[in-house]
This record gives C-alpha cells, structure tokens and sequence, in this order.
C-alpha cells in the first residue's frame, strides 16, 4: 500500500498521495450555479478526507452550457465569491484542488437556461441520449466558446485554484468534438483526427494565453466512446499525443456515456468483487504505454488492495474515487489510519437523487440507515 501514500508532482503541483476525487456534480448550486452553503458542506467532508487532489464537478462556462439542474457555473465574474468560498473550504485539508470546466453541448438543457439561447453542438446531430437536434455552431460562436473557457480558466485561477481539468469525456461539448459521430462537419472543425482535434487546441492554446504557462491543465478524456461511430482507443491515444504536445500536464482515463449500450456506462452498478473493480484500468494503461504525462484511472476502484495493484503494476499513475466518497468522504484518511476495509459504496448510483431535489448529493442507505 506505500505506492498510494507516495508524495508526487504532476507538472507543478505537489500530491500528498496518488489518490484523486473525481469530478462529481454537487447538485447543490442555486438556479443561476451560484455556490451554496450545501456544496460548501460537501467539500467541507472532502477535505478532512486526505485525498491528494479533488477535482470539482463540472462547471459549465456559458449559460447555455448547463446540463443537469442545481449544476455549479463558471461563465459570470458574479459566480467568482462563490467559486473562492468553494477553493478555500475544499484546501483546508491540505488537498490540491482543480476546477473542472464544461460546455455540455448538444447535452445541454434548455429547460434550465436562464438566457435566451441555444442548444450548440459540432453538427446538427440528434443528441444519442435526449433526442434533441443541436445547432451547427458557426465559426463566430465557436471562437465565443473558445474565450468562454479561457475566460473560466482565469477565473477559476483568481479564485485560487490549482489548476483546472478540461471536461473532454462522457458525450459532453469537447467530447463532442473529437468524435466523428457527433463532428460531422465539413471545415476545418471537422474530418479527421487533426480537425476534430482543432477547437481543443484553441481552448488549450487560449487558456494558456490567459493563465499563462505554468497553471496546471489537465483533461478527462474519453478513451473509449463505447459505441459505432465514436471515439476509439487508437484515436483517442492520438489525441493524447497531440495534448501532450500542446502541454497538458495529465490525463484521466474515463469511457463511454450514458447513452452507451448498458454496462459500458462511466457509472457502473454491481461493483461487488475485486474482479469487477478498476473497470477502466487496462484501458488508462494504453495511454500509459505510450505517453509521456501521467495518467489518472477511474471507474469502480473500491479496495485498498486494487489500488495498489492498479499503481504496483504501472496501469495509472493515480487512481480516482467518485462514488465511495460519497458515502465515505474520510476513505482515505480511514485506509492510512490501517483500517483497509474495502469501501462501503455498493454502486447503486442512488446518492443522485438529493441531488436532484437540490439538496446536494448524499447516499442512499446512509440516508435510510441501511449499511450492508
């Protein structure tokens, strides 16, 4: 168990350990994605957890960016107070903190706007989960996109975050991008790699001018789209490359969406066995293999002895946990303190529904005092 307790560095930023809380929607935020004091709770719980680094949940940088209700925003210098209060709650255990930004695309949900706007995407594609046809972005509004996140960047910066991690998996805006089943277009937006490739590029290369060289950027990516039409592996370690060559520091390996065929979901269910655990791990391994930067694994890491195996065996340089800190915000303080029971959560996927009545996400059977 040494491997997960190491100090490491990733770009500037040094880890207490090599465990990552994964971006997790807080279903906590007012209807405009100001902070509340419910997320300020959330966070609150993280931070006495000694996790290393956690990683915000998606923040959505235009107003007709948002995907789901009660979702935190980064589009407003009116969000800034907030954003700082999330920082500085999040810090207080010593973690690193990364804000993670997000467009969501031909996902985005025009029943939460609070603006007149439109649903954008790549191409005029029905989106695979709500059915919903995007507008084609034109040239004009994807430079406004572009600036919006570099704009999200500065801010997340000001407010005194560490880095910030592109949303870049899971069917979302940038994902969007780079697939060939959503990116159909004809310019240079589109086509191959390179061209799907493109609008990333400019978001790196416009964060960068904004937080200047040294600010960690990191992305989750989607190695694996999970479905015909969608972003491959090969593709995928491709578009790893060229992140690599325009700087980005690391890489979580994440796959498929909610609209892949079931059980190749992000969120699994039935995570019960060792077996089923680190269901995502050979896949961050390929880009291990063949990249230079470090890689995060995520999906169904449970126990303490997974872990270990995961980083003993070189599959990812980090391993990140969403779902059992939310039941267990102390589990990996708990695992360092000697008590290496594996994590209560059982993948049931029901801590989402507090979340959506706005009261933030919590678990289920913690909630109805059920702790098999």
């Amino acid at each position: 168990m040494a491997a997960i307790f190491e100090t490491s560095t990733v770009g500037t930023l040094v880890l207490a350990n090599r465990a990552v809380r994964s971006a997790t929607w807080e279903g906590g935020a007012d209807n405009r994605g100001h902070v509340t004091d419910k997320i300020l709770e959330l966070y609150a719980g993280l931070a006495e957890g000694g996790i290393g680094l956690i990683i915000t949940g998606f923040q959505y940088v235009l107003p007709n960016g948002i995907g789901i209700a009660y979702q935190t925003g980064n589009y407003s210098d009116d969000l800034l107070p907030g954003l700082m209060r999330l920082c500085e709650t999040a810090r207080t255990g010593g973690a690193r903190v990364l804000a993670q930004l997000v467009h969501t695309g031909s996902k985005a949900d025009p029943g939460l706007f609070t603006e007149e706007g439109e649903i954008w995407g790549p191409s005029a594609v029905p989106d695979p989960l709500t059915g919903r046809v995007p507008k084609e972005m034109t040239r004009q509004e994807i430079t406004l996109l572009v600036e919006a996140y570099a704009a999200a960047a500065r801010r997340a910066q000001r407010a005194g975050f560490d880095g910030v991690q592109l949303h870049g998996a899971h069917g979302y805006g940038i994902n969007q991008f780079l697939s060939a089943f959503a990116n159909r277009r004809s310019d240079c937006y589109g086509g191959g790699t390179a061209g799907r490739y493109r609008f990333l590029g400019e978001v790196l290369e416009a964060i960068r001018g904004t937080v200047g060289n040294d600010y960690p950027l990191f992305i989750k990516l989607s190695g694996d789209d999970f479905y015909p039409g969608g972003l491959g592996p090969e593709e995928a370690i491709e578009i790893g490359r060229r992140l690599v060559e325009d700087g980005i520091a690391c890489i979580e390996v994440s796959g498929g969406s909610k609209a892949s065929p079931e059980g190749m979901v992000p969120s699994r269910t039935n995570v019960r066995r060792e077996d089923d655990e680190a269901y995502l791990a050979n896949l961050a391994a390929r880009f291990r293999e063949r990249l230079s930067i470090p890689i995060v694994t995520v999906g169904g890491i449970r126990s303490p002895a997974v872990a270990g195996k995961v980083l003993a065996r070189g599959l990812a340089d980090y391993v990140a946990f969403c779902r059992p800190l939310i039941r267990e915000p102390r589990l990996i303080r708990r695992w360092q303190e000697g008590d290496l029971e594996k994590a209560r959560c059982v993948s049931c996927n029901g801590c989402y529904a507090t979340g959506l009545a706005g009261l933030g996400i919590s678990c289920e059977l913690e909630r109805d005092g059920n702790n098999p």
